[in-house]
């Protein structure tokens, strides 16, 4: 939010004008947090164009929801629910999906995962509205424990941007095509033959065997380029 509510009203206008399919409001930055990774790499935010854009931020509430609803016939995401407590609330005002999503674990230090909060917000919503999640989805395995635990949809953040970094527009393909065969193996060594078949029985919660970091989905980073 850099700006008032006409601001803001104008933004999904346009975006409706444009022919988008969708609008998605990002609620959990009221306060940008402070990044020490970022910081260490002597990162500097993109500062932003409005003054006091923080204060707008942080005054946008379930109000502002409301009013975009009744002025505006496009569906209506929010990005960055954690509790159930939310998701309900975010039902309630119309929303017609609950974006789980703690921000890469950026913004609230030692927040839960969004694979945590996932089954309570899925409980929350109770079909009453799409549930998508992000966060770390990084292999096929990621993508069916997701959609196991009631997720909708599942979106990828920064691994796109990893094929992208690598070959360009053909990465991305490419990306995709590694987890769109991830997910196929994994469906089949489960025993199905879609997601469909899937229920909590499939899925358990289990200790890490070596500890997080931010690249353990990827331990063999240095392959033969000819194993990718």
């Amino acid at each position: 939010m850099r700006g008032d509510a006409a601001w803001t009203d104008d933004h999904v206008r346009r975006a409706i004008d444009k022919g988008y399919a969708a609008f998605c409001l990002t609620v959990d930055t009221d306060s940008y947090s402070r990044r020490e990774r970022d910081i260490a790499k002597r990162h500097q935010r993109r500062r932003v164009r409005v003054d006091d854009a923080r204060i707008y931020q942080a005054q946008f509430n379930w109000r502002d929801i409301e009013r975009i609803k009744k002025n505006f016939d496009i569906p209506l995401i929010i990005k960055g629910i954690a509790t159930a407590e939310d998701a309900k609330i975010a039902v309630e005002n119309g929303v017609d999906c609950v974006y789980v999503s703690n921000h890469g674990g950026r913004q609230l230090d030692q927040g839960v995962g969004s694979i945590e909060v996932l089954p309570e917000v899925v409980e929350a919503v109770g079909g009453r509205a799409r549930v998508m999640v992000d966060g770390s989805i990084t292999r096929g395995t990621d993508v069916v424990k997701a959609i196991t635990l009631g997720a909708d949809a599942v979106v990828v953040g920064p691994l796109y941007v990893y094929g992208l970094a690598a070959a360009g527009g053909p990465g991305v393909v490419r990306l995709f095509e590694i987890l769109e065969d991830e997910i196929r193996i994994c469906l089949t060594l489960l025993g199905v033959t879609g997601y469909g078949e899937l229920d909590k029985s499939y899925i358990r919660a289990a200790r890490p065997v070596v500890p997080a970091h931010v690249h353990s989905p990827f331990p063999h980073l240095d392959l033969p380029r000819e194993t990718y």
